[in-house]
């Protein structure tokens, strides 16, 4: 059993020291570097990847200890969908997801998709220099709690918006008409209008706006989600 030392970056198994390792997944080059130099920083090394296959490549062939995962990737698997998926097949990685986007319902996923003692962080707070090196810590001893867990306590305009209707607005923030979205669903265009009309009013926005209030909820949907693919 691991004895762990008072150091955040190494533990000891036995009579030998290790160096933690951590793989950092995110797309922006920005973020990538900076929060890969932090880490290195405080004593971790360090591997990278932009996109989810380069971070299965390296997490199969590779000792890795902790995966910091950024959830939109661009084109591709999402950071959830690899995230899900390493935890299938190394479960003993650490996970901590660093994201801009409030909670998996966005990407069509339920919160309890998220795998046991994954912490899931807004990037926005980091701003903190303490967060993220806390968030491995409580990810390496499967001691997540609460103050890890950024997707469960969600704040933005869309936090009332079922989880179909966030799937119909994204389809709508991709050019889809009301038509195509029916057919790709496999339902009738009344009920892609009802889902629409619903999701503005779960949204609190104003039917009877001078903008149309199907331009509102798909501008609010993209400052929450970003651009879909």
């Amino acid at each position: 059993m691991a004895e762990w030392l008072l150091t955040k970056e190494t533990f000891r198994e036995g009579s030998i020291l290790y160096e933690r390792s951590v793989l950092v997944v995110e797309d922006e080059p920005f973020i990538r570097g900076l929060v890969s130099d932090k880490l290195k920083g405080d004593g971790f090394k360090v591997e990278v990847a932009a996109s989810a296959a380069e971070a299965r490549k390296i997490a199969d062939t590779k000792d890795i200890d902790i995966v910091i995962l950024d959830i939109d990737l661009g084109a591709g698997p999402n950071g959830l969908d690899l995230g899900i998926a390493l935890h299938k097949m190394h479960p003993e990685l650490a996970l901590v997801f660093l994201t801009h986007v409030p909670e998996p319902r966005i990407f069509g996923l339920d919160v309890k998709s998220i795998p046991k003692n994954a912490a899931y962080l807004l990037k926005e707070r980091l701003s903190d220099p303490n967060l993220l090196n806390a968030a491995i810590e409580a990810a390496l001893r499967d001691r997540v709690g609460p103050e890890f867990r950024d997707d469960l306590k969600p704040s933005h305009p869309l936090v009332n918006v079922s989880r179909i209707q966030l799937d119909v607005l994204r389809m709508i923030a991709k050019g889809m008409s009301n038509q195509q979205i029916a057919d790709a669903r496999g339902t009738s265009l009344r009920a892609v209008e009802n889902l629409v009309n619903r999701a503005i009013s779960a949204a609190g926005i104003d039917a009877e706006s001078k903008t149309s209030a199907r331009v509102i909820a798909v501008r609010e949907f993209i400052r929450v989600a970003g651009l879909p693919e």
